[in-house]
């Protein structure tokens, strides 16, 4: 047996590997060895996609390529990754868990169609984020406004007041200024161009805090 700082190996083996593909992108996962147990500081992070009827078609795959290469870099980061969509309404898909498999599995069984209640969804993710003691974040995907751009940023006040950093990531017509507001700091909000609407969501999990770090208001 070996100590050191919280970690603990037990009985090593060789790591599973499992391979999973959305579209175009395939990914090989090495989960942990058999018999390992890992003692450590865990975060939290929930995908909150928007899956409004503008998003049929390209953007909606690659929002689904994005949040799958996310989710693999933020398990490699200590994260524990979680899913929400939202439409006209949001809804819970995945606690948050470091399966990639069973997170893949909600990823590619997305759909578009609706409006755009941005406000809900950020109020789901901050009701599931209850661990103030830990590192807690909520990404947001979308490529155009809010049903209700007033509540969005009621919610996103509310979230960050309790500890959870908002990063957030738009295309198409999304309000710059708007997505800046809803991030806990203006460079965490971005716009870009729906051609790479994928990479930055994947880029998104190089701006997530380490965890054990909680950023105090």
């Amino acid at each position: 047996m070996f100590e050191k700082k919280g970690i603990e190996l037990v009985n090593t083996g060789t790591p599973p590997e499992v391979s999973i593909t959305i579209g175009n992108t395939t990914l090989k996962h090495e989960g942990m060895p058999v018999g390992m147990r890992l003692e450590r500081d865990i975060a939290y992070v929930y995908l909150a996609i928007d899956t409004s009827a503008s998003m049929t078609g390209t953007k909606l795959e690659q929002a689904k390529n994005g949040a799958l290469v996310f989710s693999e870099d933020a398990f490699n980061k200590g994260y524990h990754v979680g899913l929400i969509n939202f439409s006209s309404s949001a809804k819970h898909v995945c606690a948050p868990t470091n399966n990639l498999k069973v997170l893949a599995m909600h990823i590619k069984g997305m759909q578009a169609s609706g409006s755009t209640n941005m406000a809900e969804a950020i109020k789901m993710a901050h009701y599931h984020l209850d661990k103030k003691d830990k590192t807690q974040v909520i990404v947001i995907a979308t490529d155009g406004r809010p049903d209700n751009k007033r509540n969005a940023i009621k919610e996103a006040e509310k979230a960050k007041a309790d500890n959870i950093d908002m990063i957030t990531i738009g295309t198409d017509d999304a309000e710059q200024d708007f997505l800046k507001i809803l991030a806990t700091r203006a460079e965490l909000g971005s716009k870009v161009t729906r051609e790479v609407f994928s990479q930055a969501i994947s880029d998104a999990s190089q701006l997530l805090p380490p965890p054990g770090s909680i950023t105090k208001r």
